[in-house]
């Protein structure tokens, strides 16, 4: 192996693997290793590994290995960032390419083909058998093995070459973090091979193929647990409107079902009715991007009600703080893309190590407090790109060396602490968009994953199954250690007659993993889709009283008051669910009972779907109990 190419040579010719790491806007690959590559034995297993230097502060390991019995190589391979919070995403590409290929279905192999004039992506499967196409006559007498972590691509064009994803594709890591990439390899000489190669890989549990379950412990618990309101509060959602949205009907109507809101009105008249309700209330809090109004208005945009209604905005309008705004490497000043997108053109990117900024952003944050409020939501949390202020004279850095997004992170802990000093009751959550960072357990009572799994745009499904199972591992982590992951799926694409499954799938998934869950309130938005979205806001499942258990494809937990099942394939599956009792269940979403017989649930679960299923309230039978 030389510079983490690897050459693996099989019945059907040479496959050689490549990695290509992102840097900036281009690629690379890694440089020469960093030490002699070590070879080891661990009973009959052969195990390789070898570390390369990589730009920009990273260390890149390729390990493979190799059983007895099995005949195929498995690889693996650490990015790991060794100071800095950065997103990173990285690919092997092979030199094998195919335009047909086969994998496992419901009643056996079936086959597929690619799109030869654009890049195709296929959805995560057990395993792939690549073909070569036939050329000059000459038929190949067997073909590829890829067994998968995570999906894999093909590049356009009449010889686009395969190339494997990490597992998850992209993520953020902090300082020691790593994103892992790991699957199987081998020549076959048909899709039966292959089908017999996988069950036997898997049979033996290679932990190759399986990353999300041989995830090392999180090293970084919370400080301390978050409040026990906030674990047990199952679901949440958000309510971003205007002070005169928040009258008394909405909040009875349509809030009062939620254990906390997060808006973004400090009226306290709205902070009011919310506690008079019982539901507890975050205000949504940004401290990246801040309105220059003037620049707004004569750039055609309007100074938006969530902008002139959000506390102390006059002390912190970007219009008398120039020195406050982040500086492009090209000297210009970064004008917030989401701004840009949606018509807010006064909308600017921040340099969050100026010290008045950061002063006034403790100053909102006690204002808010003071007023009442539950907690506080900062809403885009993740890694800056960097303030080049200084470069070009038109501010300074006060800690020098300091990335932007160090800065960032010393004034999130700042604020936890402050939040914090109101009583260890109130809450501080980090919107860290489409990930979550474990070193940020130690000054976050919840982050969240946004759009996850499903986003604003479009009706599908934007986390393959593996990369689900992952952020479960891994963030369920730091839900068993008293932290509260959360999640928010959108369904504003979806129809009242496609949006159940999805719904209570991403709903099944949270609960089951120990996530909260939300949605905006786009499910009660679809029209004729109000009861559905009223039963769900309202079910209570309670604490979990049991291990997450698998039956077959099906995976279900029980609760203090009914189940969570889910069906992660994408074909409609029989399952049979261990009960420990006869109490009929409310079937959420499909105006149903459920009644177990004989020890177990009979369900039938279409494809990519989930089932809540409630006991009775106690005024038609016990509430509280094991299913």
């Amino acid at each position: 192996m030389t510079n983490a190419v690897l050459r693996l040579q099989t019945a059907c010719g040479q496959c050689m693997l490549t990695p290509f790491l992102q840097a900036g806007t281009g690629w690379v690959q890694p440089s020469a290793a960093i030490a002699s590559p070590q070879v080891s034995y661990h009973g009959d297993r052969m195990h390789f590994e070898c570390v390369y230097a990589v730009p920009d502060d990273r260390q890149f390991t390729v390990e493979v290995d190799v059983y007895p019995g099995i005949s195929a190589l498995f690889l693996g391979s650490r990015l790991r960032s060794i100071s800095r919070t950065r997103g990173e995403y990285y690919f092997w590409q092979t030199n094998a390419s195919a335009r047909e290929y086969a994998f496992p279905g419901a009643r056996g192999a079936e086959t597929g083909s690619f799109d030869l004039h654009g890049s195709s992506q296929l959805d995560w499967k057990e395993w792939l058998f690549l073909k070569p196409p036939e050329e000059s006559g000459i038929v190949p007498t067997g073909g590829l093995v890829i067994l998968p972590t995570n999906d894999v691509g093909r590049s356009a064009g009449e010889g686009g070459c395969i190339y494997l994803h990490a597992l998850p594709r992209s993520n953020v890591l902090g300082p020691g973090d790593s994103l892992d990439a790991s699957f199987g390899i081998a020549g076959a000489k048909d899709a039966a091979t292959a089908a017999r190669l996988s069950a036997a890989a898997r049979a033996a549990h290679v932990p190759a193929l399986e990353p999300w379950l041989h995830r090392p412990a999180a090293t970084r618990p919370a400080t301390s647990p978050a409040p026990r309101w906030l674990r047990e509060a199952g679901t949440y959602n958000l309510y971003y409107q205007s002070a005169s949205r928040w009258t008394g009907e909405i909040v009875q109507e349509r809030l009062r079902h939620c254990p906390f809101i997060i808006g973004s009105t400090p009226d306290k008249a709205a902070l009011d009715k919310c506690h008079q309700a019982k539901v507890r209330l975050l205000h949504y809090v940004i401290c990246t991007c801040l309105l220059e109004t003037d620049m707004q208005v004569r750039g055609g945009g309007r100074v938006y009600s969530e902008w002139k209604e959000s506390i102390d905005n006059e002390s912190r309008d970007l219009k008398n703080h120039p020195d406050w705004v982040c500086i492009q490497a090209d000297g210009g000043i970064r004008h917030d893309p989401w701004g840009q997108q949606h018509g807010h053109p006064g909308l600017l990117n921040t340099c969050l190590s100026q010290p008045g900024l950061r002063e006034a952003a403790i100053r909102q944050v006690r204002m808010l407090m003071d007023m009442g409020f539950d907690g506080v939501f900062i809403d885009l949390a993740g890694p800056l790109e960097e303030c080049y202020g200084p470069k070009f004279g038109k501010h300074t850095h006060p800690v020098a060396g300091q990335t932007h997004t160090q800065a960032y992170e010393s004034l999130l802990r700042e604020i936890h602490a402050t939040v914090k000093s109101y009583g260890s009751d109130r809450i501080f959550i980090q919107n860290t968009c489409t990930f979550m960072l474990p070193s940020r357990w130690a000054y976050a009572d919840a982050q969240m994953l946004e759009a996850f799994p499903f986003g604003n745009e479009s009706t599908r499904m934007l986390a393959s199954w593996p990369e689900m199972q992952w952020v479960a591992a891994v963030h369920g982590q730091a839900a068993s250690r008293g932290s509260a992951p959360v999640i928010l799926a959108y369904f504003n694409k979806f129809s009242a007659a496609t949006v159940r499954e999805p719904a209570l799938f991403s709903y099944a998934y949270a609960r089951i993993h120990g996530f909260l869950w939300a949605d905006s309130f786009t499910l009660a938005d679809i029209p004729g889709n109000q009861e559905f979205a009223s039963n769900l806001y309202q079910a209570r499942l309670g604490n979990a009283v049991g291990e997450v258990g698998l039956t077959g494809p099906a995976v279900y937990r029980r609760f203090e008051h009914g189940m969570a099942v889910l069906n992660p394939t994408p074909s409609t599956i029989d399952a049979l669910i261990p009960v420990a009792h006869t109490t009929p269940l409310i079937d959420v979403g499909y105006a149903r009972t459920a009644i177990p017989m004989g020890g177990h649930l009979d369900l039938r679960l279409p494809p990519m779907s989930g089932r809540v299923l409630l006991m009775r309230p106690a005024t038609s039978g016990p509430q509280n109990g094991t299913p």
